[in-house]
């Protein structure tokens, strides 16, 4: 039998839930370093954001980006020379006056070979990323207050928070990286971040649908807890949300290896970068964290503490050791609908 039929039918399991408190500092710890990360040394935002100049020119010699940067010198941040017919020669700066963007259009002319009003250049103002960033928060927000009521009410309140609370883990996790990276800030990596939410927040639904029909069925004579029933649910998901993951991640890895660093595509890097990571910090927020947050949320109710109790009694009774846990009921079929035994409100 496999690893994931045994999973899922409870004849192996992996204590997720009990073992919160590792989980938790883990997590705390990465939060911890991409907080301070973000103010040092902070994100690197591109010129989209910061505003800059753009200088194109197609050359009529072959020009490497190696002598593109030494005739221009620190000021090119960005060197890009396409392939193809024609080629062309793209190079971004940080805002320069006007006679420092004159010399940058002699040199770069010279490079090419062209004269000097054959190279174009375009000025950008920091204005429109202030505006991307504005409508980009806006949505955010949006999409938070949507989850929440559907999450809500498909499932419960609690675990709408739960599933907030991973996706603000993983948000952070990634602009740690991304700023550590030192990867440039451009709507490449907004739109990756706006995929890793949706990602997240699916693979954490997937999760708490299989805690809700593991739970649905417990009753006040049950001789399962509500975390061991949690617990159960996750392992039961284990193998897909890890399946998911891996078939999401490779073609990324292939992406951001292949793309970036050996074509040199600097806007496939950034997408990959926050997709890579977002998606691995997904995975395990929708595993390790939003479970263990529902679970010691739910038991502080009385009759999940009360229930606990009664489990924890029964468990000396049959002489368990101490920290050894019955194995948890199997939700009957149709747990969902009919609940003849449930627990009375709280």
């Amino acid at each position: 039998m496999s690893l994931a039929s045994r999973l899922y039918h409870g004849e192996t399991s992996f204590d997720i839930v009990g073992r919160r408190r590792l989980w938790f500092s883990i997590s705390g710890v990465l939060i911890l370093i991409s907080l301070v990360s973000l103010f040092v040394p902070g994100l690197n935002f591109g010129i989209d954001f910061k505003g800059g100049a753009v200088f194109r020119v197609q050359p009529t010699k072959q020009v490497t980006e190696a002598q593109v940067r030494q005739a221009i010198g620190p000021d090119a941040k960005v060197v890009q020379v396409t392939e193809g017919n024609p080629v062309q020669v793209i190079v971004q700066t940080e805002a320069l006056p006007e006679e420092r963007v004159a010399e940058i259009r002699r040199d770069l002319a010279q490079v090419a070979g062209v004269p000097p009003n054959g190279v174009s250049t375009d000025s950008i103002g920091s204005k429109w990323g202030g505006t991307v960033s504005r409508k980009a928060l806006l949505a955010l927000l949006a999409f938070l207050v949507v989850v929440t009521i559907y999450v809500s009410l498909r499932m419960e309140f609690k675990m709408a928070v739960a599933a907030l609370i991973a996706l603000l883990h993983d948000l952070v996790i990634t602009a740690g990286i991304y700023a550590l990276a030192r990867f440039e800030v451009s709507p490449a990596t907004v739109i990756a971040v706006l995929t890793i939410l949706g990602y997240s927040l699916y693979d954490t639904v997937v999760v708490f649908d299989k805690v809700r029909e593991n739970t649905g069925a417990l009753s006040s004579m049950s001789r399962t807890t509500y975390s061991d029933a949690t617990n159960l649910a996750v392992n039961q998901t284990m193998m897909r949300s890890l399946n998911t993951s891996l078939a999401s991640l490779l073609p990324i890895a292939g992406l951001l290896i292949v793309g970036a660093f050996l074509l040199g595509a600097e806007t496939l890097k950034d997408l990959a970068l926050a997709l890579f990571v977002g998606i691995a910090a997904g995975t395990y927020s929708s595993i390790f964290i939003a479970p263990p947050i529902v679970a010691a949320w739910k038991e502080r109710e009385p009759r999940y503490a009360q229930l606990r109790a009664r489990v924890a009694r029964l468990g000396e009774g049959q002489g368990l050791a101490p920290g050894e846990r019955a194995r948890p009921e199997r939700p009957a079929r149709g747990a969902g609908r009919a609940r003849p035994e449930a627990l009375p409100p709280a």
